[in-house]
């Protein structure tokens, strides 16, 4: 038999496929398709969180109009299980959240906001840190939204205090850039930065820490902030038949500026302003495209005297801030990471209410075993 001849429009399926034109319709399908279902489960997500604000709600105003204790609680929580059949999405532990939740976010335009931030597990996350200044809740909040946090990832955010770091470099920002602009920037730098994925040794040279950052280049980046996107290391700037190299490069997409990282092991010095004024001066003018705007300068040190820094960039007119770094086995205490009075009474009480427990309960037992 004669093979069939082929039809007019038939064509060969391995040379379609191999082709640069399906391709690219492939990936824009699968792109679409990515986007579609991540859309879906921002509003599961958000549909969630609104659901169990409102049954927290219900449940705290029912309690305030009928008086009823934190007993009921739990019996809520075991007939909703029965009815719904959700063993997990009802526990007593998590029933008590939606009414915290509720209590915390009392305005429902306000939830609206939070439910298309983040998921339920990240608010239980807050409520047990920040129920009590909601401010900091809504800022990490914003933050987990901007950089897709995991839980983890939240959790680990908040066990280094970010909010206390943002913004706290000593730059000159204010004097040198627009106001808006100024503010921007600032909260892109934080003071200090913590590379706890390091394992330095603590005579390591600053070539070596530059190696390891790069090594985890993700984690660092994680550190950095959103926005960052690595451009290079050693990256050479010729200047007038000269080579020099700046540290590290990266280009922040949401300021729309390039910033140059000099790794200083030691303290700050002033003629470190003046090399990373020119860096950014070199990297301007052979870099800058475009809408980028003017370049911001990092100058991490393990320390710094903090008045020196700031004569250091007064009357620079390139943007630079000086901040410090540190890892965990040798990290200095951060601001505010003392503990807190009332939290450590709160122990103490709670210390005393379980011995009183517990020699009670040796009475008892004492008393049963010689009656009379």
């Amino acid at each position: 038999m004669s093979e069939r001849p082929a039809r007019r429009g038939d064509v060969d399926v391995e040379v379609v496929t191999a082709s640069a034109g399906y391709r690219e319709l492939i990936e824009r399908l699968e792109r679409r398709v990515r986007e579609s279902q991540a859309r879906a489960a921002r509003a599961l997500n958000s549909e969630l969180v609104m659901l169990y604000w409102s049954i927290g709600r219900d449940i705290l105003e029912q309690q305030q109009k009928a008086g009823w204790g934190d007993d009921i609680v739990g019996r809520i929580a075991a007939d909703l299980r029965t009815a719904t059949g959700s063993a997990r999405g009802f526990s007593r532990r998590n029933v008590f959240y939606m009414r915290r939740f509720a209590a915390a976010w009392p305005e429902p335009e306000k939830v609206q906001t939070l439910s298309a931030l983040i998921g339920w597990s990240h608010h239980q996350v807050l409520l047990d840190r920040f129920a009590e200044n909601l401010a900091v809740y809504e800022w990490y909040a914003a933050k987990a939204a901007a950089g897709r946090w995991s839980v983890r990832q939240l959790q680990t955010q908040i066990h280094l205090r970010l909010h206390e770091r943002q913004g706290a470099a000593v730059t000159n920002f204010e004097a040198v850039l627009p106001a808006a602009d100024a503010g921007q920037a600032l909260q892109a730098i934080k003071d200090p930065y913590v590379f706890d994925f390091l394992d330095l040794a603590e005579d390591a040279r600053e070539r070596e820490l530059e190696q390891a950052l790069i090594d985890d280049v993700q984690r660092f980046l994680m550190e950095l902030g959103s926005g960052f996107a690595f451009y290079g290391r050693q990256v050479p700037l010729l200047v007038g038949g000269e080579e020099f190299f700046a540290d590290l490069l990266f280009y922040h997409h949401t300021l729309r500026r390039f910033v140059v990282i000099e790794l200083k092991v030691g303290a700050f010095k002033p003629e470190y302003a003046g090399k990373m004024n020119f860096y950014l001066n070199v990297v301007d003018e052979h870099l800058r495209v475009g809408d980028d705007r003017e370049s911001v300068g990092i100058i991490l040190c393990t320390e710094h005297n903090e008045s020196a820094a700031e004569v250091a960039l007064h009357r620079v007119v390139s943007p630079i801030a000086v901040a410090t770094w540190q890892t965990t086995p040798g990290m200095k205490e951060l601001p505010g990471a003392k503990p807190d009075p009332r939290e450590l009474a709160e122990l103490e009480e709670v210390r005393g209410r379980l011995v009183d427990r517990v020699a009670r309960r040796a009475a008892e037992i004492e008393r049963g075993k010689h009656p009379g």
